[in-house]
């Protein structure tokens, strides 16, 4: 009973920071106050997270309002959720055009992180991809109307993967009208509706999560964005389709598999994940604008998670949630670099010739994430990427451990070109990065590196988390 109301209590308390977060960047409009909107963006996330993290370590599971479930998986990512969009506002503080509105829009993307990350029910998810898709559109706009096309694309991209999610959440409704992620109608519906409910549904997150086919968007909205906002959809979008896919599929058509049918969406994933790596891996040798070729990239890094997810075990949910994380902080620490580059107008690989010179912490840093991203020891990636890896031999499946580690071997040769020309020696003059981004910078740099050394406690955290959800 304690715990109970201790959970209440916590989960009132990171309902009422994002509530609070919105009022008072609301205001920082008004009185056109950059700081207030800094200072109280940052605080209210962080007073979330911190009360997540409690929640995380108390165990427990709490239903409130038969809409929300607060437990580890949903703790846990709402504990880490929050500091990359700290880190997003700390970025665009003095790369936004107008910085008051822009954190509005990011106060929505948390609250619509929180409704998906916290849901108990399929109307919450599908509310709150919608709020983020949106926010991050709009955000694109903030900035002059030469970003109309990326925000468009974006805008259409999201449209669309909403209204086929919104199909499929009408097939089963008639099943179970509160559509709670239990969904116990599941076993009174025929196979071939929930089947073709479970086609929709993968192929309307797959838009979102950026797999093959569904990812042509991507190096065009990546490219065409400002390198903040591109660190947002990279980092927290993407992520959050994720959380998405994890709670619907793992739970909800966990099932399916006993209804006699052949197909499982373990297969549709695991076909997901080999085209989806080969696919990023191959289009990013050739490219020389560095925003695409890290959207290749992370398409690629999309593809490895699928793999855990693919495997349908407790193991594969950990190693993706694990990776999920690695991915994150890899993604935002990079793209932190490159917005600070873009600022000197360097755009392309050839630009990127000498950046050792210009700034070592910067070429040291980017070089850093990029062996983590390529899976090089012992740095977080390529921990993601061995738990990814075993839980598919472990799974009986090596067949796909081997094509990912054939992909990974792939990457090195298009991060290793973007290395060499960061150290190549050339006359250039020395530049100091900017405060908050050398802040980001540094952060992302200490996770990348002490969960690669000590990867142990997200381990642990991965796991109570994939517990929570495989044992729903």
């Amino acid at each position: 009973m304690v715990i109970l109301f201790n959970m209440a209590y916590l989960s009132f308390t990171i309902v009422s920071a994002l509530v609070l977060m919105v009022v008072t960047n609301l205001v920082s409009v008004f009185v056109k106050s950059k700081k207030l909107a800094l200072v109280s963006t940052i605080t209210l996330l962080f007073a979330a997270s911190i009360a997540s993290f409690i929640i995380m370590l108390s165990g427990g599971s709490f239903i409130f309002i038969q809409v929300f479930q607060a437990d580890a998986f949903s703790a846990l990512f709402f504990t880490v959720f929050p500091v990359a969009i700290a880190f997003i506002a700390l970025l665009s503080y003095d790369y936004s055009a107008d910085f008051e509105t822009f954190s509005v829009l990011l106060s929505f993307v948390a609250v619509g992180v929180f409704l998906v990350t916290f849901a108990y029910s399929l109307i919450p998810i599908l509310v709150g991809l919608e709020v983020v898709s949106l926010s991050s559109s709009f955000m694109i706009i903030v900035n002059g109307k030469k970003f109309v096309e990326p925000a468009v694309k974006l805008f259409l991209l999201s449209a669309i993967s909403i209204a086929i999610f919104t199909f499929a959440l009408a097939m089963l409704l008639p099943y179970d009208s509160k559509l709670v992620l239990e969904l116990a109608g599941t076993s009174t519906i025929g196979k071939y509706l929930l089947g073709l409910s479970l086609i929709l549904f993968a192929g309307a997150l797959s838009l979102d999560a950026a797999a093959f086919p569904f990812n042509l968007w991507v190096p065009d909205v990546y490219e065409g964005s400002p390198a903040n906002i591109t660190a947002l959809i990279a980092g927290i979008n993407k992520k959050v389709s994720f959380v998405a896919i994890l709670e619907i599929f793992v739970v909800v058509f966990a099932a399916y598999k006993f209804l006699g049918s052949s197909l499982l969406y373990s297969d549709i994933f695991l076909v997901l994940s080999v085209f989806t790596m080969f696919f990023g891996n191959l289009l990013a040798l050739v490219q020389k604008n560095i925003k695409r070729l890290f959207a290749y990239s992370s398409i690629s890094q999309a593809g490895y998670i699928f793999i855990g997810i693919s495997v349908a075990s407790h193991l594969g949910v950990e190693a993706s949630i694990f990776y999920i994380f690695a991915h994150m902080f890899m993604i935002i620490g990079a793209f932190a670099i490159v917005m600070w580059l873009e600022s000197k107008h360097l755009y392309t690989l050839d630009d990127y010739s000498g950046l050792n010179g210009i700034n070592a912490f910067a070429a040291i840093s980017l070089t850093i994430f990029m062996l983590s991203m390529a899976g090089i020891p012992p740095l977080v990636g390529f921990v993601g990427k061995f738990l990814l890896f075993s839980s598919s031999v472990y799974g009986n499946d090596v067949a796909l451990a081997l094509i990912g580690i054939i992909n990974s071997f792939i990457s090195i040769y298009y991060y290793a070109k973007v290395i060499n020309q960061i150290f190549l020696k050339k006359p250039v003059r020395k530049s100091n990065l900017d405060r908050n981004v050398a802040i980001v910078v540094s952060l992302c740099l200490i996770f990348v590196i002490f969960f690669g050394v000590y990867p142990q406690p997200l381990i642990n955290a991965s796991s109570l988390a994939a517990k929570a959800i495989v044992g729903i």
